[in-house]
């Protein structure tokens, strides 16, 4: 029975992730920490094959992504995000990393073909939005310099590293799809003007007269529900076009975040994230299978150490050169370490082609999951002492306080 299977998925994960959230709060870390942590003991590696089902996990967690970049949306600047300086940071971290684990598996896997290495580098280009998001809202810092440069950039290396999943399969086949790779490009950044001129000029202020008309015959939350509908519907559209449906949900939040109402929005966003962002952390925690590693788990650790160093160098530097202070380009530099999302995405489709076998499947599933846990610990690190642009930690609007 789905309905029972579905309660009980809820009832197991989020039972676990408050338990976690005592205990990492305890050792003064992250929340996020102890969330992955319960994803990969109730994982397949351990006991997961007798509590989880993983297609249920995974749509649960599917909202929770959504529901997280939406909220991020919300309290972001959307003059500070698409920036010089943010596509400048996420085209060093494209450029770097691609080139840097390509050269890395042609030397230490030397069986694997040129298309196998091309892949392995395209897996290794793409933050991670959601998982640096959490730890900057976790924080408070999300709207601080440091915050908007790297979800801007983030956002951006999303639309690159789906660009380069392009190119990548192009290759693969032999034949490189330039109309492909120019749809994608247009397409991306089309929907992200047109998303967000309609939304600003149209769509948030049709909903505020309902949430007004709603107000005036006693109807609660209009404009919240019919908010938190177009993050879904902008969500379904980015994945319709080919990139992640969280910058469609990052997109949608960033419309409302000028408005008066915003507030109610982050409210009402802010109890959803409760119950279903811990989900999809806990989620990237399940994705872990040391099982399928066999002889290939020395080049997972040192495509790990890749993949942290070549983000941090390619995205540093740019940050560095675009007058950012030292520590300021460093946070920068690990809050775009993590590689998730578009990382699977692109490991499933070379897996789906036939270029991966299970094994090279589970290496970018281990590094994705090192470089989702290790690097909060180190960014609060680095950020401890920043604040806001207002000269304060703000509280995180889905967390409790981590100070």
């Amino acid at each position: 029975m789905l309905a029972d299977t579905l309660l009980f998925q809820l009832t197991l994960v989020l039972a676990l992730a408050v338990v976690s959230h005592f205990v990492v709060r305890r050792l003064k870390q992250p929340l996020i920490i102890g969330e992955i942590i319960v994803g990969i003991l109730v994982g397949p590696s351990l006991i997961g094959f007798v509590l989880v089902d993983y297609q249920v996990l995974a749509s649960l967690a599917q909202i929770g992504s959504i529901v997280l970049l939406f909220l991020i949306g919300l309290e972001s600047d959307l003059s500070k995000i698409y920036t010089k300086r943010n596509v400048t940071i996420a085209i060093g971290g494209v450029i770097v990393p691609f080139f840097v684990g390509y050269l890395v598996t042609t030397w230490m896997v030397p069986e694997a073909t040129s298309v196998q290495a091309i892949f392995i580098g395209a897996t290794i280009v793409a933050t991670s939005v959601a998982v640096t998001a959490g730890v900057l809202v976790d924080l408070g810092l999300i709207s601080s310099k440091v915050g908007s440069a790297i979800i801007g950039a983030a956002v951006v290396d999303d639309i690159l590293g789906m660009t380069v999943l392009a190119v990548s399969g192009g290759i693969a086949s032999g034949i490189i799809d330039l109309e492909k790779v120019l749809y994608l490009v247009v397409a991306a950044v089309s929907f992200i003007v047109v998303g967000i001129l309609a939304g600003t000029h149209l769509i948030s202020k049709l909903i505020e007269l309902m949430e007004k008309v709603g107000d005036n015959r006693h109807i609660e939350h209009t404009g919240f529900v019919l908010a938190l509908t177009l993050a879904f519907l902008y969500a379904y559209i980015a994945e319709l076009i080919g990139i992640s449906a969280i910058v469609g949900a990052f997109i949608a939040g960033t419309i409302f975040s000028g408005l008066k109402i915003r507030h109610e929005f982050e409210h009402g966003t802010k109890y959803l994230g409760a119950v279903f962002v811990p989900v999809f952390f806990v989620s990237i925690g399940t994705l872990c299978d040391f099982s399928g590693l066999g002889d290939l788990l020395p080049f997972a650790l040192v495509l790990t150490i890749v993949a942290f160093a070549t983000k941090l160098i390619g995205c540093s530097i740019p940050a560095w050169l675009m007058k950012m202070s030292p520590r300021e380009s460093v946070a920068i530099g690990l809050g775009m370490v993590p590689r998730l999302e578009v990382a699977l995405i692109i490991a499933l489709y070379g897996l789906q082609l036939g270029i991966f076998d299970e094994g090279f499947y589970s290496v970018i599933v281990l590094v994705g999951i090192l470089t989702a846990l290790f690097t909060p610990p180190l960014l609060k690190l680095v950020l401890r002492g920043v604040k806001d642009d207002s000269g304060e930690c703000k509280e995180p609007s889905w967390r409790p306080s981590g100070k």
